[in-house]
């Protein structure tokens, strides 16, 4: 009796144990379906500042539009991909962009104002940029200004011949 008791007690832990929960790792997340749209803004200064606005959709949309001390001013459009969107997006979670000041305002005159807004997750969040880390914005803003630039391609629309526009722009 205490052979067919061990084999009944052996047998139901080996049932017991199969229908035991199991750790399977989550799928991972799908991309959001909400819109993503990033948008960095640079208005002019005392001297030669490009003015412009480049945004950028969650699909690779871009779409810039220069105003003053730009080699092209008006409207333009360009696409990027998709992935490139992806690691900008990284980026602003790096630099805890939703945790960020709303501006950083040094107490001078005559520089020009940068703007990054990111819309995603049905929130926005804007960071204004007024000679900044003089103000306490950690320098990892600036570098996400230069990579949004780069990443969008905006310099095919802000230099002239690889270089600052000292001009105002022909009417």
């Amino acid at each position: 009796m205490t052979i067919a008791h061990a084999l009944i007690g052996f047998f139901g832990s080996l049932m017991m144990a199969a229908c035991a929960p199991m750790d399977v790792p989550a799928p991972a997340p799908a991309p959001s379906s909400d819109p993503v749209t990033i948008t960095l803004t640079r208005t002019v200064c005392f001297g030669f500042c490009p003015a412009y606005t480049v945004s950028i959709t969650g699909d690779g949309q871009v779409t810039y539009v220069g105003r003053s001390f730009v080699n092209v001013t008006g409207e333009q459009h360009a696409t990027i991909s998709p992935e490139a969107v992806q690691g900008l997006l990284r980026r602003f979670d790096a630099v805890q962009f939703e945790s960020l000041n709303d501006a950083y305002r040094a107490h001078v005159t005559d520089l020009p104002t940068t703007t990054i807004a990111l819309e995603r997750n049905g929130r926005q969040k804007t960071v204004v940029d007024y000679g900044g880390v003089s103000a306490g914005m950690p320098q990892a803003v600036r570098e996400l200004q230069a990579e949004i630039d780069r990443v969008a391609g905006t310099s095919r629309w802000v230099l002239r011949d690889g270089q600052p526009v000292r001009t105002r722009p022909q009417p």
